[in-house]
C-alpha cells in the first residue's frame, strides 16, 4: 500500500483529507504544521506529500524548499493546496519543485485524480530505473562471471558451482570430480601465428569441450591455456577416466586455422571430493598438482591426484601468526592512491590502501593477508587502525595548510556487520578532530545486500554523521537492485575490469555509458578505478564520469609522496 503524508494546520480540513485518502486505500500520516511535516517526511519517506499553502508556522513554499534540499526527499511527488489562483504564484510553486498545485475549492475527485496521476508517474520512473539497473547488472554479472573470449564460466563462477556441488554431494553422499585441462602447445601457436590465431584456437577448444562433455558438466576457462571441468553425476572412477579420454580424443583432432592446420597436446589432472579432500581450495590445488605431474609424463596424459604429489600452498598458519603480531609491531603502512576530479583536473580525494612490510619476508600482497584477516576476524582491529591512521593523517595535512581532500577507506562485510561500527567511527572522528565530510566509506554490493534492512539502517546512521558512502566494485557482486534506490549512498565506484581496454570492447562501452547515465539520473557521483591509458581517460571524460583513479593518474603513494603531490596543487 502507498503512503501519503498530509500537512495541513486546519484540523477539520486535515481530518477530511485523511478520511478521504484512507477510504481510497492509502496509508495516511498527518502533520499539523510545517516543521512536523518535514520531520515526518524524513522519518517515514512517504510515496507522496500533500501540503497546504498556508500553515501555522511556515508557508507551504518554505516546506517545499526544505523538502527539495534533502536528496532523499526531493524525488517525492509534492502536491500543493493553495487559496491563490494567480499565475505568478502558481508558476513559482512549480519552479520550487511542486508537481501539481490545486486551487481551493477543489473537488475530491480532482484531488484523487491528481494524486493518482503523480503516483503513476513516479511508479513509471521507478520501474524504468529498476529495469535499467537490472539489465545493467545482468550484463555486469555476465562479464564478471564468464570469460569474454570463450563465453565459458570463469574461475569465480567455477568456484561458486564447485561450492554448490560439494554442498549437494555432502547431503546425497555422492562424489565430485574436478578435472584440470591444459593445452600444452598454445604458446607456440601464439608465438608463431600470433595471438588472434591463439584466440581462435581457444574458442574452438571451448566449442569442442562443450560438444563432447555431458550436459550436466560445468566447463570453465581458468587461465590462458587452462580449462576446468566439474563433474557431479558419475558412478565411479572409471566414468571419470572415460570422460578424460573423451576430452583427449576430441582435442587431439586437427584444428583448422587460416592457412594452417594445428595439432594440440593435452594434459589432464584430476582430484576427487571427498576421496582426496573435503576442502574446496585444497581440491583446486590438488587438481593443479595432478596436472603438473601429467605435464611431466608425456603428451595426451591424464593423472589422478596422489598424496605424494606436492600441493602448492602458502602456510596459512605461519601467515596468521605473523598477521597477529603485525599490528602491535607496527609493520603496516598506509598508501594513498589519488583520485582526480575530471572537470577541474584536481586531486580531490584518495583511496587508502594498506601495505604490510614483514621484517623478514618483505612486502606481503594484500591478496594474501586480507582474506585471512577477514576469516580470522583480525580485519576488525586492522580496519580500525587504518581508519584512525587515515583520519589523523588527513588532519595533519589540513593543519599544515594543504588542500583538504576526502580519503576513502574500504569496509569489509565483517567490519560493516560489527554492532558498534557507527560509534567507533564517530569516536575516531572526534578524537582526530577530522570533519566527517573528509571521510568516505567504500562498501561492496555483497556486503550491503547480506541483510538489506540492517544495511539501510546502518548506512543512515553513517550518513547522519556526515560521511560520504560509496558502493565499491559496482557490478561485480550480486544484489537485489530494487533496493538500490533506498540505500542512502553518494557514489558508485566502477570496477577496473570494466574500465580496462574499454575503447576496444563494445560490451564495456555499453555498460560504462549506461552505468554513468543511470548514476547521474539517480543523483549519484561516479568514480572509475583502474584507469591505465590515455584512451580510457578520454573515454571517461567524454562520457561525463565524475572522478577517476588508476596508475595513469598516479600509482598508490606513500605519505611523503602524497604530501608532495598535495603541496604541488
Amino acid at each position: 500500500m502507498q503512503k501519503i503524508l498530509v500537512i495541513e494546520n486546519e484540523v477539520a480540513a486535515r481530518e477530511r483529507l485523511q478520511q478521504l485518502l484512507e477510504a481510497e486505500g492509502y496509508i495516511v500520516t498527518a502533520a499539523g504544521d510545517g516543521h512536523s511535516g518535514i520531520q515526518l517526511a524524513a522519518e517515514q519517506c512517504p510515496d507522496l506529500i500533500v501540503c497546504a499553502a498556508a500553515l501555522g508556522d511556515m508557508a507551504g513554499h518554505a516546506v517545499l524548499t526544505q523538502i527539495q534540499q534533502d536528496p532523499e526527499l526531493a524525488i517525492l511527488p509534492f502536491i500543493l493546496l493553495s487559496d491563490r489562483a494567480d499565475a505568478p504564484y502558481l508558476r513559482k510553486s512549480m519552479e520550487l519543485g511542486a508537481d501539481d498545485c490545486l486551487v481551493k475549492p477543489f473537488t475530491e475527485a480532482e484531488l484523487l485524480s491528481a494524486i493518482a496521476a503523480r503516483l503513476d508517474k513516479q511508479n513509471a520512473i521507478t520501474e524504468r530505473y529498476v529495469n535499467i539497473l537490472r539489465h545493467t547488472a545482468e550484463r555486469l554479472n555476465r562479464l564478471a562471471h564468464y570469460d569474454s573470449l570463450t563465453d565459458l564460466p570463469n574461475h569465480r563462477l567455477l568456484y561458486q558451482r564447485l561450492s554448490q556441488s560439494v554442498e549437494k554431494a555432502l547431503q546425497q553422499n555422492q562424489p565430485v570430480a574436478l578435472i584440470s585441462v591444459s593445452l600444452d602447445r598454445l604458446r607456440q601457436v601464439n608465438n608463431v601465428m600470433g595471438y588472434p590465431a591463439g584466440d581462435s584456437l581457444l574458442q574452438a577448444t571451448a566449442q569442442r569441450l562443450t560438444a563432447c562433455l555431458p550436459k550436466h558438466a560445468t566447463i570453465a576457462r581458468l587461465t590462458g591455456n587452462q580449462f576446468a571441468v566439474l563433474l557431479t553425476a558419475f558412478d565411479n572412477r572409471q566414468a571419470v577416466v572415460e570422460i578424460s579420454e573423451e576430452i583427449i580424443d576430441c582435442l587431439s583432432r586437427p584444428f583448422s586455422l587460416p592457412g594452417q592446420e594445428v595439432f594440440l597436446t593435452t594434459s589432464i589432472g584430476i582430484a576427487l571430493y571427498p576421496e582426496d579432500t573435503q576442502d574446496i581450495n585444497v581440491l583446486l590445488r590438488q587438481a593443479d598438482a595432478a596436472l603438473d605431474w601429467a605435464k611431466q609424463q608425456k603428451s595426451h596424459y591424464y593423472q589422478f591426484y596422489r598424496t605424494d604429489m606436492p600441493v602448492v600452498s602458502s602456510d596459512e598458519i605461519v601467515l596468521e601468526t605473523w598477521l597477529r603480531y603485525a599490528l602491535e609491531r607496527q609493520e603496516f603502512e598506509v598508501y594513498y592512491q589519488p583520485q582526480k576530479q575530471l572537470k577541474s583536473g584536481k586531486i580531490i580525494g584518495a583511496e587508502a590502501l594498506i601495505r604490510w612490510c614483514h621484517p623478514e619476508q618483505g612486502y606481503i600482497s594484500p591478496s594474501q593477508f586480507i582474506p585471512l584477516a577477514e576469516e580470522t576476524g583480525l580485519i576488525v582491529p586492522i580496519g580500525e587502525w587504518i581508519l584512525r591512521t587515515v583520519c589523523q593523517q588527513a588532519r595533519v595535512w589540513q593543519q599544515g595548510g594543504l588542500p583538504s581532500i576526502r580519503i576513502a577507506v574500504n569496509l569489509s562485510s565483517v567490519q560493516f556487520n560489527q554492532p558498534h561500527l557507527t560509534r567507533t567511527i564517530a569516536q575516531v572522528l572526534s578524537e582526530t578532530e577530522l570533519a566527517p565530510n573528509c571521510l568516505e566509506l567504500e562498501l561492496t554490493e555483497t556486503a550491503l545486500m547480506q541483510d538489506t534492512e540492517t544495511a539501510v539502517r546502518v548506512l543512515k546512521e553513517l550518513k547522519a554523521l556526515g560521511l560520504c558512502i560509496a558502493i565499491d566494485d559496482f557490478g561485480t557482486g550480486y544484489s537485489s537492485l530494487s533496493y538500490l534506490k533506498q540505500l542512502p549512498i553518494d557514489m558508485l565506484k566502477i570496477d577496473n575490469c570494466f574500465v580496462r581496454g574499454v575503447t576496444a570492447d563494445t560490451k564495456n562501452i555499453a555498460i560504462l555509458t549506461a552505468v554513468i547515465q543511470m548514476a547521474h539520473d539517480l543523483e549519484l557521483s561516479v568514480i572509475a578505478e583502474g584507469v591505465e591509458t590515455p584512451h580510457e581517460l578520454d573515454f571517461l571524460i567524454a562520457n561525463d564520469c565524475d572522478m577517476v583513479q588508476g596508475n595513469f593518474v598516479s600509482p598508490p603513494l606513500a605519505e611523503p609522496d602524497m604530501q608532495k603531490l598535495l603541496r604541488s596543487q
